[in-house]
């Protein structure tokens, strides 16, 4: 049996021709919300911070808005938004950006860090930062350099529809409503014991959101929390003497506290004036019977008078310290500092205290 080969005596086989082919890459997903009903949302999230975080203690830029063309996980004609406002707050401005933290992540932000909580330094100095990321797409960055009354807070959205482009989604209806802020929190532990934070971060903390309430005539059990300095985290930079309430005003079950009295103590001047005592026991220098001298600073104490089960401020004053400078040192000693604060009187604190014992009118 013969082969049939071709004039060059080679087999004849089939040749096939792979085409080549390319697969498109899809289109990534249209913008399903409007530029515009964006950046409304931005600003309700910045609204919130103002009025659950940082009021009444800052000041708050009205936002600035700005738009970038391009997304990153969208197509290159969709718009990013982003708004920006600054915070003034004085010495409080550390205390707010951490307070900022928490409140986040009570209200569905994840993700949220704050630098280790450390500082960090970079070109402008130390400086930390708070970011986070909420289910909507929004990404919250709160930016605090050390030693600065102001702090930025920028919250960005997804990608969205421009106004210039034509076939978008509706206007109104497509984001959810906002779901309602967090609650503060209770403070509330056994003992009397009322933590500073009960006093120094109202808008995230109350005493106990169960106590009764505050109203009609008295008497209106109460509880007191003193403190000095601005953070908890803080040392405290000057000793004052302990002052306390009348007996009879504290409940015997601190569940029924209807008022927090929140006592802030502040040095103003030096008097130039020492004073010198004697301690039977002291845990610093692990003895008994050694001296230790004091300079002493004339004081203002800042009282504010809250309801237990809300934090409103029912009350406020500044009673000045009258206390003699011996009755103005600590009746122990556990830490030593040169400076103290001349003492608040407990009558002239009671005096200011009474009608609220008294009366809720």
């Amino acid at each position: 049996m013969r082969t049939r080969r071709g004039k060059l005596g080679a087999l004849l086989v089939p040749v096939i021709v792979l085409a080549a082919c390319t697969v498109a890459e899809p289109e990534p997903p249209s913008p399903a919300v409007t530029t515009h009903e964006f950046e409304q949302r931005l600003d309700e999230y910045l609204n919130r911070f103002a009025s659950h975080v940082l009021a009444p203690d800052a000041q708050i830029s009205v936002p600035a808005h700005t738009r970038t063309a391009g997304c990153a996980d969208g197509p290159s004609w969709g718009v990013v938004p982003r708004s920006e406002t600054t915070v003034t707050a004085g010495d409080q401005a550390e205390k707010l950006f951490e307070d900022l933290q928490p409140w986040l992540q009570r209200n569905e932000f994840d993700g949220l860090y704050d630098g280790e909580t450390r500082w960090q330094t970079g070109q402008s100095g130390e400086f930390r930062e708070l970011a986070g990321t909420n289910a909507d797409g929004t990404k919250v960055l709160v930016r605090l350099t050390r030693n600065n009354p102001q702090f930025a807070i920028t919250v960005t959205g997804p990608c969205t529809w421009p106004p210039d482009r034509d076939g978008g989604p509706p206007t109104s209806g497509r984001l959810a409503p906002l779901p309602a802020p967090s609650a503060p929190v209770s403070t509330i532990a056994s003992g009397s014991y009322v933590p500073p934070e009960t006093c120094r971060s109202p808008n995230l903390h109350v005493f106990n959101s169960d106590a009764p309430a505050f109203t009609g005539p008295g008497p209106h059990p109460m509880v007191l929390a003193d403190y000095a300095g601005i953070k908890d985290a803080e040392p405290p930079t000057f000793l004052y003497g302990k002052f306390r309430l009348p007996y009879d005003w504290e409940p015997e079950d601190e569940h029924q506290a209807q008022l927090v009295v929140c006592v802030r103590a502040t040095i103003t001047r030096d008097t130039g004036r020492k004073v010198t005592r004697n301690y039977t026991f002291d845990i610093v220098r692990g003895g008994s019977g050694l001296p230790y001298e004091f300079d002493v600073f004339d004081s203002v104490y800042l009282v504010t008078v809250r309801e237990a089960r809300t934090g409103r401020v029912v009350g406020e004053s500044s009673i000045p310290g009258t206390v003699s400078d011996e009755n103005s040192t600590p009746s122990d000693m556990q830490d030593y500092l040169r400076p103290v604060a001349v003492g608040l009187d407990n009558k002239s604190l009671e005096r200011f205290l009474r009608p609220f014992h008294e009366s809720a009118s």
